[in-house]
């Protein structure tokens, strides 16, 4: 069936959050992880005898269970029991579906391609770097410590650590899927419209931008990308565009942690 009965669509953005909750939701994801990188993990490295880059991504994956937990509560509570078909209505996940016909549209899947080679080009092999770099300059307190940098966590001391492995899946999985995109593109996206009418996506891609502040430096360098899949997700209805454009950043990160496991890039 490519036909999508339109009041189900419409149904999606009932019951809309207020300012307040939207603003409180964002807090309880956001305030964890900066306290985990800048109260925790400096007391954690003073008092744990562990590998501090593990030790810190271990933190950020406990906060991203932290948005797969809040998540669950959240639908708990609007949608009582929690069935698959309710599940699909309230997080969107189905196939891009035209607003003006109300078929699914899977040419959409192709827009995604350009958001992907942004991130891979721009973001993730260094083009925008200096925009970081000045921020660092310029506030050296938020610059991250060398543990926050997953690039040199590649080690010969852990070649055959396939642990580390397991850590990575984990990670993937509750920031492209089950953490992040699940709050930011699930529950929240469509429940911004009552507040921030057409221009909801706009500010749902600020939230998750600004929830980083972990990584704050290089919250100028997400802010386009997240636009882009706020964008498609709000436009056509699905969650998939944005997983599918966040999740492929995982797959040079599994590659590169299984090549050090494995002893191949040291």
């Amino acid at each position: 069936m490519n036909d999508i009965n339109e009041q189900e669509v419409i149904n999606h953005g009932s019951n809309q959050y207020s300012l307040i909750k939207i603003l409180s939701l964002w807090a309880l994801v956001a305030a964890p992880m900066g306290l985990m990188r800048f109260i925790l993990m400096p007391w954690l490295i003073e008092h744990v005898n562990y590998n501090p880059g593990l030790m810190y991504w271990c933190l950020m994956i406990l906060g991203m269970v932290w948005q797969f937990v809040l998540s669950v509560i959240l639908l708990k509570k609007e949608l009582g029991d929690i069935t698959w078909h309710k599940l699909k209505k309230r997080l969107w996940i189905n196939h891009p579906i035209d607003q003006k016909t109300m078929k699914i549209n899977k040419k959409v899947y192709f827009m995604t391609i350009p958001v992907i080679l942004y991130a891979s080009f721009w973001e993730q092999f260094g083009f925008f770097a200096f925009i970081e770099e000045w921020i660092n300059n310029m506030f050296p307190v938020i610059a991250p410590p060398s543990y926050a940098v997953i690039t040199n966590l590649v080690s010969p001391n852990l070649v055959g650590a396939w642990y580390v492995m397991g850590i990575a899946i984990v990670s993937c999985i509750f920031n492209y899927l089950l953490g992040e995109e699940l709050f930011f593109r699930g529950i929240l996206l469509p429940k911004m419209n009552g507040v921030f009418g057409r221009w909801d996506w706009v500010f749902n891609s600020i939230l998750f931008t600004t929830y980083h502040i972990h990584k704050i430096s290089e919250i100028p360098l997400f802010l386009i990308g997240s636009i882009f899949i706020a964008y498609l997700s709000k436009k056509y209805k699905s969650i998939w565009p944005a997983i599918i454009i966040h999740g492929v950043e995982g797959i040079p990160l599994l590659v590169i942690v299984y090549l050090v496991v494995s002893g191949l890039m040291i």
